[in-house]
């Protein structure tokens, strides 16, 4: 974890404060599969200046880092990697695509401390599964054996209905048998799906579908942005006008 990430400017182990474990790798391990998506730097999301949050913050109760991304597929791709209470490592991707694409969110979470391990992996559908069944057939399908192969991480799901509404059949949450290895080769196994579906995508031709998934798009977006807990979370340690566009880097 000592070396530096050139192309993320930032050493993540720099981020750490030793509390008797060293946190897993989860930038350096994945930074690579994204550099296939020939990805640019995004700096502004809805009027919102992000370039301060992606310097080294240091604030009382977090420190870290955001980096932000798009291409001509992605609306916007967000990486966190922050230390919470000195204690707790909080790593993120957070992916959606660009208004015309219908293919399904990323949403990867992994958050690590001494005494637990919390995840959340999944390809976010932006197209109702049950009414529209082809587009399970095309984007999620072929996640069938990563599943099979990681299905024993999941615990106990979400308490929260509103996020459990939005998950594909495919979700891994919160592995509580603590296999941190595993759990983080799932994670790799999933970018990985998500960046070749990402690279074969094309534009939608149906306007009426179009519009629809651009739509159920723009809704996640909103319910995550209102009330993912980690939004509360980036608001207390950073303020509300950081905290603001931390939130706005990612939803």
């Amino acid at each position: 974890m000592s070396d530096i990430i050139t192309e993320l400017d930032f050493d993540s182990k720099s981020l750490w404060q030793p509390k008797g474990f060293e946190p897993h790798p989860f930038p350096e391990k994945t930074w690579p599969l994204i550099t296939e998506l020939g990805l640019k730097s995004l700096t502004q999301v809805e009027g919102e200046d992000l370039k301060e949050i992606q310097e080294k913050f240091e604030r009382p109760m977090i420190t870290g880092t955001f980096r932000h991304f798009t291409n001509e597929k992605i609306e916007k791709l967000a990486l966190m990697w922050v230390l919470i209470s000195k204690s707790i490592v909080g790593g993120s991707w957070v992916g959606w695509p660009r208004d015309g694409y219908d293919f399904p969110g990323l949403v990867i979470a992994w958050e690590e401390s001494k005494k637990r391990l919390h995840i959340i992996i999944d390809l976010v559908p932006t197209v109702d599964c049950v009414e529209f069944e082809w587009y399970r057939e095309k984007y999620l399908d072929g996640l069938e054996p990563v599943y099979a192969e990681f299905k024993d991480l999941i615990g106990p799901n979400s308490t929260y209905n509103w996020f459990r509404a939005m998950e594909s059949p495919y979700m891994i949450f919160d592995s509580p048998n603590e296999r941190r290895e595993k759990a983080l080769n799932c994670e790799l196994a999933y970018i990985k799906y998500w960046v070749e579906m990402v690279k074969k995508a094309e534009p939608v031709q149906d306007a009426k579908h179009r519009e629809y998934a651009d739509r159920r798009k723009k809704i996640i977006q909103q319910q995550l942005r209102k009330r993912d807990p980690l939004g509360s979370v980036l608001v207390r340690t950073l303020g509300p006008d950081v905290g603001k566009k931390a939130i706005l880097g990612y939803t």
